[in-house]
């Protein structure tokens, strides 16, 4: 049996007042308008409400059964009608967002700090993964938008880039170059690299060969390793290894960090065309005003 929840409110309404006059007056309609509404909740559920007389209204023993389950019923309704308007406006919902580990140490925070600043409905969800595992997330819609270094995506998927950073070679303790302030990329040449395995973005490992390749060199790769797990190899004297200026504000014992001369990073913001999140379009202008305002353009 369905029942109008105009009816259930009405109902609520004189429970409260028990006048009819003062129940339709804060309900905005006619008092026999109201009337004719209890009688059709009466008549549709089979039971009596009210008992009436000229004198005074009182709720039925069924009335006073039913009043808490009515008035839970209708917060349920009237919290499902927010929720569907916050829900619409991007208000309310989830954001699954996909990073780089350098991402983490950069922008993102600030980022995601700005939008629950204005978003506090909005649960964000965090996955950690390169650009190849993140371009097929935003294609599949596992992943709402992305923050990655690629310079090319398939059909459909959006770029907006977001910061350019300088490349930065990290060192161990004791190294030939670490008392340098700038290095040429061709100046490490006979060095050992420790790199990330080319599986995790085909792209990034690939331009990264070239620009070796172009400084004259090809780069001898001993151990795959990204992010802190590369830093503390080359803490522990096994390489070198190439990372983003972000990566700058890690402390790591035993490793120190020169800029390259001449090579820089961007960072790329990342979503699909065809996502249709309502929370994503608000996203995307907080990372966009975030970024300026701590590009400082």
């Amino acid at each position: 049996m369905d029942v109008d929840a105009r009816l259930w409110r009405s109902f609520a309404a004189v429970a409260d007042e028990l006048h009819y006059g003062r129940a339709a007056e804060r309900l905005r309609i006619t008092q026999p308008a109201l009337s004719r509404q209890i009688r059709d909740l009466e008549r549709t559920l089979g039971v009596r409400l009210f008992d009436r007389t000229s004198r005074r209204v009182v709720l039925s023993p069924t009335g006073r059964a039913v009043l808490e389950l009515a008035r839970r019923a209708l917060t349920e309704s009237d919290r499902a009608i927010r929720l569907a308007k916050h829900a619409a406006a991007g208000t309310w919902g989830e954001l699954a967002i996909s990073i780089l580990p350098s991402a983490a140490l950069g922008q993102l925070p600030a980022i995601v700090r700005a939008f629950r600043t204005t978003h506090p409905d909005v649960g964000v969800r965090i996955v950690e993964s390169f650009d190849d595992e993140q371009l097929a997330a935003l294609a599949s819609g596992r992943s709402d938008v992305s923050f990655l270094r690629t310079s090319a995506a398939p059909a459909g998927i959006e770029l907006h880039p977001l910061l350019t950073e300088p490349v930065l070679v990290a060192l161990a303790a004791g190294h030939r170059l670490v008392r340098r302030d700038r290095i040429e990329l061709s100046e490490l040449a006979d060095e050992p690299f420790v790199f990330f395995p080319r599986h995790r973005s085909v792209l990034a490992y690939d331009e990264f060969i070239a620009a070796c390749r172009a400084a004259g060199f090809s780069p001898s790769i001993v151990q795959e390793a990204s992010g802190i797990s590369a830093l503390g190899l080359v803490a522990a004297g096994l390489g070198i290894t190439i990372v983003a200026a972000s990566y700058g504000a890690v402390s790591v014992e035993g490793v120190h960090f020169v800029p390259v001369d001449g090579h820089q990073l961007t960072l790329q913001l990342a979503w699909s065309a065809d996502n249709t999140n309502p929370a994503l379009p608000s996203f995307l202008v907080t990372a966009r005003e975030t970024a300026t305002r701590l590009n400082g353009s």
